[in-house]
């Protein structure tokens, strides 16, 4: 039985090679270990250090498995935007899915915490970047995200959480 937990300091591991699946999503992509991907400053940052102050996540777990699965925010300065910055005040989402656990709902349950989560904190909007031909684009627009801009190959997504946003 999956269960999708709140993240812990004892998860900074695991969000970090779940942001190497989400940077090497494609099929046949070469891969990369944790520390190749941490020695990207445009990716490391993604999951250095955490939990930072603001930092929030959740953990999916299958009974029995272990993780196969995260889903994070975090704030960035505009001096250090990651890809899908929007503004200082709105944090931005990663997911990653172990590739045997994906399209089984896994994305969509962590996706649906989170959320719940920013508005109960009274967040803006949640931000995202996602390449145009990764099919969790899908699921990102049917959660309510909207492209605001595009970069290369990525959609920069916001999500609205409070009326008016």
């Amino acid at each position: 039985m999956l269960t999708v937990r709140i993240a812990s300091p004892s998860d900074a591991r695991f969000i970090a090679e779940m942001l190497v699946v989400g940077a090497d999503w494609r099929p046949g992509a070469a891969a990369r270990t944790v520390d190749d991907v941490l020695a990207v400053p445009e990716l490391a940052h993604y999951a250095l250090g955490w939990p930072r102050p603001g930092d929030a996540g959740v953990i999916a777990e299958e009974e029995g498995e272990g993780p196969v699965g995260a889903g994070w925010w975090r704030f960035f300065p505009p001096e250090d935007p990651g890809f899908g910055y929007v503004d200082a005040s709105t944090p931005e989402l990663s997911i990653g899915v172990l590739a045997g656990w994906r399209r089984r709902g896994i994305g969509s349950r962590m996706l649906d915490a989170l959320i719940v989560r920013a508005r109960s904190e009274g967040l803006p909007a949640l931000s995202l970047s996602v390449e145009k031909d990764n099919y969790a684009a899908d699921l990102y627009e049917r959660a309510g995200f909207r492209r605001v801009s595009e970069v290369g190959g990525s959609w920069t997504m916001r999500l609205p959480l409070l009326s008016g946003g």
